[in-house]
């Protein structure tokens, strides 16, 4: 019974630092000067017009 709920425990520990990780990120958004963050609204409009190299392209094996 101690083990499962060690077990269950450090399974929720992992959990709370990957949301900490991803509210941490979230964050530095708004750490984020004028110019950064119309760098990034300017590569969400590009994206949505398709214009963009997918990454197997890129990347892919030949």
């Amino acid at each position: 019974m101690s083990d499962l709920l060690l077990e269950k425990i450090n399974n929720i520990e992992k959990l709370l630092m990957e949301l900490n990780t991803k509210i941490d990120n979230f964050l530095g958004y708004e750490e984020l000067t004028d110019e950064e963050k119309k760098e990034i609204k300017e590569i969400r409009e590009e994206i949505k017009k398709g214009e963009y190299v997918k990454f197997e392209e890129l990347f892919g094996e030949d």
